[in-house]
């Protein structure tokens, strides 16, 4: 919607990452126990979460959204969520660790999937929006173990509001770069921009970081395998969009695997792969 109301890719990511930063911190700030957060945050943690924005959130925001001028909304969403198969990987290779045969039959269920779904759409191929979107799913898969372990102990909006903070500087400085920022020109181009940083930027952040600390990365990852169904069904009712049926079958297989990649190992007790990882870093950091 954004772009169909005349809003560039710098501009909107910018003015999005800047204006949910500034909401971030009037909230921490009217609250008490925030501040008295922030004054106690170790700088090096605040580094950290900070270069986490710049290149973890902003890196896959930006491929994110270059994918989403080229593929539909919903095949784009899809795609991302073959970030859990990535994520079982990148632990493989880390680790060294090779992962269970369910592991390995859901990543390769992902990876058929990934091929269904990026097939034609309305007759033509789109294969650089399909890889834009998969580079997502591999950035932010790649960064996520980081996220994981910065955000541990933090309130969810503190700990947003540095994230944020990060990725609205790396924003605002490419778009500065290239000369391309401009402020949305009409009440369409406002409407889709503080629709984008109320739903996804502030509370829908915020409201994934706070959900891994209330409930545990298990919980979290098997609920959030129902955001490319809702992203789906809302594409459909609001722009008119429709996947092939080869591309419902391969979004089926993405999100059954990205399922079973979460609930599995909950099930049966076995090492989450974010948290393997997490552990595995710091037995290497503490030699």
């Amino acid at each position: 919607m954004a772009y169909a109301a005349g809003l560039s890719l710098p501009s909107l990511l910018s003015t999005r990452f800047t204006i949910g930063a500034a909401m971030l911190w009037a909230w921490v700030f009217l609250v008490p126990r925030l501040r008295r957060a922030v004054a106690d945050l170790p700088r090096r943690r605040v580094i950290g979460l900070l270069l986490w924005g710049v290149f973890g959130y902003a890196g896959q925001a930006v491929l994110f959204f270059a994918a989403l001028r080229l593929i539909p909304a919903s095949l784009t969403e899809v795609l991302l969520y073959t970030m859990p198969a990535f994520v079982a990987i990148i632990t493989w290779a880390r680790t060294g660790r090779r992962p269970e045969t369910w592991r390995l039959a859901a990543i390769t269920l992902a990876l058929v999937g990934t091929t269904l779904c990026a097939g034609p759409i309305e007759g033509r191929a789109h294969a650089g929006g399909a890889l834009l979107a998969l580079a997502a799913a591999v950035w932010y898969a790649s960064f996520l173990i980081a996220l994981h372990r910065l955000t541990a102990g933090l309130p969810g909006v503190l700990s947003g509001a540095m994230i944020i903070t990060g990725a609205a500087a790396a924003s605002d400085l490419g778009a500065l770069a290239l000369g391309w920022f401009e402020l949305p020109q009409s009440a369409a181009a406002w409407g889709a921009l503080l629709g984008t940083v109320l739903s996804s930027t502030v509370f829908g952040f915020v409201l994934y970081v706070v959900g891994i600390k209330r409930v545990g990365p298990h919980v979290t990852s098997i609920l959030s395998t129902f955001e490319p169904v809702g992203t789906i069904l809302l594409a459909a009712l609001f722009l008119g969009e429709r996947l092939l049926p080869l591309q419902w079958a391969g979004a089926g297989l993405i999100i059954g695997a990205a399922f079973v990649l979460a609930s599995a190992s909950s099930g049966t007790g076995g090492a989450d792969p974010v948290e393997a990882a997490v552990e595995q870093a710091e037995a290497d950091a503490n030699g």
